[in-house]
């Protein structure tokens, strides 16, 4: 009897050089657009004195999502992979060093922002699709996937330290400037440390636009890749909830400002084990068991937030709610297996830039909820809304589904 092939290391990842150099600008990319958010958050609040323009430089983070993701998905097929990434990079630091070099307006780098967050989208969703091609064996790219999440959720973490710290020694416009030299550093480690690919498909005679829709409109004509996508969107909207509200709530419950990091770290923590162990340690088939299970756990801890727990047991309800993001990677293998290689790179696209538009209008319309009611309400609801599009848009059992 064969015994069934042990589960990829770590190690075996970081061998492959081509996903070693992906990883490092992967990350070198987040914490740089997490900085540049911190770093002009302080220098918009220095020129104008407005706590409202401040949050909007935060907001315009998650806002170009839903337009880069929507009008420039056609670049993943159309374009040589490498060459957009790098070129991504660079439009980051040229952005990056105009903000840190010109004494510009409020609502010039306000622009700039917007400008510098429609690159994000299409540089995550090339990463996305190229993934595959980089990691083709099924474990290795489910292990990926999970690294780079694990990433993510880190340097959403780090960034801001990073960028406290620089603003420590630097200002901010000197932050901005090391900030510039990040994302050069990044395009020349892609551009020697990747292959170079041809476009996936033949470039089509469409527009840009048109043809972005177009594929958007077949992803969305298929029904079980429909359903993963759209629950793949809306349930991260609704566990947002706890984070969105995290000023609120701490100071609901008497405690100092200072505690809200304690309570923002908790889910973070809790993504992190999770993507640990089912990803590192579990088969494929048990990682498909577990989707559902890890959904419902998303949703579930949260409920009791209606009697105001104090912040021990925030904290721990919190946990539990992150390793419910054990669903992940048999969700990733759903991805991959319902997507068609033709749509493949557009779906991994799609599913990364609706993932973070949906997230920040989790964050509106939960944050919006909190002027009626109470937090800890507001994220009881949020998990009652959770629960029902678990209910609704579940991925069905089956490999294909």
């Amino acid at each position: 009897m064969v015994s069934p092939p042990s589960p990829p290391r770590y190690r075996m990842l970081f061998a492959n050089r081509e996903f070693s150099a992906l990883f490092v600008a992967h990350v070198i990319s987040l914490l740089g657009d997490v900085v540049a958010a911190v770093a002009l958050t302080v220098l918009v609040y220095e020129k104008t004195g407005s706590p409202a323009l401040a949050a909007l430089t935060f907001s315009l983070v998650f806002l170009p999502y839903i337009f880069g993701g929507v009008l420039l998905s056609a670049l993943v097929d159309r374009l040589p992979a490498r060459g957009v990434l790098v070129a991504c990079n660079l439009a980051s630091a040229l952005i990056v060093a105009v903000m840190a070099a010109a004494a510009l307006p409020v609502a010039a780098l306000l622009a700039l922002l917007f400008l510098l967050g429609l690159i994000a989208p299409l540089f995550s969703g090339v990463r996305a699709a190229t993934l595959p091609e980089v990691l083709p064996d099924e474990p290795s790219f489910i292990l990926g996937r999970s690294l780079l999440r694990l990433a993510a959720q880190l340097s959403q973490v780090a960034g801001n330290l990073v960028g406290g710290l620089l603003l420590l020694v630097l200002s901010p416009r000197g932050a901005l400037t090391v900030d510039a030299i990040s994302f050069a550093a990044a395009a020349l480690l892609l551009r020697l440390g990747t292959k170079k690919r041809p476009r996936r498909v033949a470039t089509s005679e469409l527009p840009l636009l048109r043809d972005s829709l177009d594929g958007l409109g077949r992803i969305f004509a298929q029904p079980l890749l429909r359903r993963l996508l759209l629950f793949g969107w809306l349930l991260p909207a609704c566990t947002a909830a706890p984070e969105a509200l995290a000023a609120p709530y701490v100071h609901e419950i008497g405690r100092p400002a200072g505690a809200v990091g304690l309570y923002l770290a908790a889910v973070p923590a809790g993504m992190a084990l999770a993507d640990l162990v089912v990803a590192r340690f579990l088969s494929l088939r048990r990682q498909l068991h577990l989707v559902l299970a890890g959904a419902l756990l998303t949703c579930l801890p949260l409920l009791f937030f209606v009697a105001e727990p104090n912040l021990p047991l925030a904290v721990a309800l919190l946990f539990a709610a992150g390793l419910g993001c054990a669903y992940m990677p048999g969700y990733d293998q759903r991805l991959l297996a319902t997507s068609t290689e033709v749509l493949r790179g557009r779906a991994l696209a799609a599913h990364s830039a609706g993932l973070m538009f949906a997230q920040g209008v989790g964050f509106a319309v939960w944050g919006l909820l909190a002027e009626l009611a109470a937090p800890r309400f507001v994220i009881a609801i949020a998990a009652t809304a959770g629960l029902v599009v678990i209910v609704v848009w579940r991925p069905r059992s089956g490999r294909s589904a």
